[in-house]
């Protein structure tokens, strides 16, 4: 893959063996939920389109290379990494709603008016 604009859903292949540009669309890619890659190893077949130009079809991926491996590994570790600091920041988040919460509640105990509790037998019985 040499070449791909995202918001068209089409880009171009260069044969590993050397040779002219041929035409691809995001239909060809596999529907394994990954989008087009450059420099990404590719098979495919190449065909005449409704155009004449030629176009790639039937597109699969490669397996990865020792060093593409490598790469996801170390892209995985950054991935939970991302992953570790976002729990932290929710842990963290969770525990300031609870600490404010408390003191809200103890700010409206101390700051409720105190009546004292009516007898109302007394109240009754005193003089007027």
């Amino acid at each position: 893959m040499v070449a791909w604009n995202h918001d068209a859903g089409y880009g171009s292949i260069r044969p590993a063996g050397g040779g002219d540009e041929v035409f691809v669309t995001l239909a060809a890619f596999p529907t394994d939920g990954e989008g087009p890659q450059l420099d990404e190893p590719l098979s495919f077949e190449v065909v005449a389109g409704r155009d004449g130009r030629k176009q790639a079809v039937h597109l699969q991926r490669k397996p990865s290379t020792k060093r593409d491996s490598a790469l996801s590994a170390a892209r995985g570790a950054g991935h939970a990494r991302v992953r570790q600091a976002r729990r932290r920041r929710r842990r963290l988040g969770l525990l300031a709603g609870a600490v404010v919460a408390g003191m809200l509640i103890v700010s409206a105990v101390r700051l409720w008016p105190h009546h004292p509790k009516v007898d109302a037998r007394a109240a009754l019985q005193a003089p007027r």
